[in-house]
């Protein structure tokens, strides 16, 4: 049987180093880390403390995976993930992710059962990849994922896309609209790119103007700047957060410009910056996402029957559209 000792020279450190990683006392360099963890998983190597924790059923323990705290939405979710999570009997550990190794490294700790299930706020491996990790406990996201293996609870951006493109038609008639959209690889943004192509079919005389950002950190200030610059200027724009939306506004008024008489503006999510500028937006009512997530976790964990809550976004005028 593979020990501790086993590990340590696989992995070239001594027996102590690879005692502090696995227990979670004392520092290890992250490059130490990496090394015992690999070992660990080529020799398939179970520590004594996880033995303990498997023989017991449960870690009790919800990995919580994101690229960056600086996501606007991150704070949010992590709220709702680690008190709900707590509400039900589990604790949540954070790890923020700079590149594809380090999401491999928190899927290593996984199959090693040092964590009960992961939540993904975003990933950096495909989905893919990430669903063939799914025989180690459960795996949810609250992205739209085209892969069965990994359980999200998400709204249909398509439905919801048509519903506040219809709304700016029957209040304000055929005027240009603007879009600011997240990356067109992303499940959502397709989602929206097909309600933009189905209404220009439907009316003859719409225009549009379309950006895309991989990021919300400075969209929407970027896109104020290019929509400065436009000879016809449409006359509302979407954008895909309200986060993006309030950089957007910001800018325009830093230059001068009065929202919503000179360009009427609408949001999506309902978050703070929203509720702050005033801005007309869709709450997605992701508390609920989040309990949907939370309760498969713990369904496929201890074996209970799960029964999705339904969700029925909302749309919300406010002042700038």
């Amino acid at each position: 049987m593979t020990n501790i000792f086993d590990v340590a020279k696989e992995a070239g450190v001594s027996k102590s180093t690879v005692s502090r990683v696995f227990s979670g006392n004392g520092y290890v360099s992250a490059v130490s880390k990496k090394k015992v963890l690999m070992a660990a998983d080529k020799l398939n190597y179970v520590p004594s403390i996880l033995a303990r924790q498997l023989e017991q059923q449960s870690t009790h323990t919800i990995g919580f995976v994101a690229k960056s705290y600086y996501y606007p939405e991150v704070g949010q979710l992590l709220d709702l993930v680690t008190h709900y999570a707590q509400e039900q009997g589990y604790k949540v550990t954070v790890y923020f992710t700079q590149n594809k190794q380090d999401e491999m490294l928190i899927l290593h700790e996984f199959k090693l059962h040092a964590l009960d299930a992961l939540f993904f706020v975003a990933n950096r491996n495909s989905w893919q990849l990430i669903g063939e990790y799914i025989k180690y406990g459960p795996i949810v996201t609250w992205r739209r994922v085209e892969n069965t293996q990994i359980y999200s609870s998400f709204v249909d951006h398509y439905d919801l896309y048509t519903n506040i493109l219809n709304y700016i038609k029957n209040k304000y008639g055929d005027v240009s609209i603007g879009h600011i959209l997240n990356n067109i690889q992303k499940n959502n943004t397709k989602a929206r790119v097909k309600v933009i192509e189905e209404f220009k079919k439907q009316n003859s005389k719409y225009d549009s103007w379309q950006v895309f950002y991989p990021e919300q950190v400075g969209a929407g200030e970027d896109a104020a700047q290019k929509y400065l610059q436009l000879k016809n200027k449409p006359q509302v724009i979407v954008a895909y957060s309200d986060y993006v939306a309030a950089g957007f506004i910001s800018t325009l008024r830093n230059k001068g410009k009065s929202i919503p008489r000179d360009v009427k503006v609408f949001g999506f999510d309902n978050s703070d910056f929203g509720k702050y500028l005033n801005i007309s937006t869709i709450d997605p009512l992701l508390s609920l996402q989040i309990k949907n997530d939370i309760n498969k976790i713990v369904s496929v964990c201890e074996n209970t029957q799960f029964t999705p809550i339904p969700i029925m976004p909302k749309m919300i005028i406010r002042q700038t559209c």
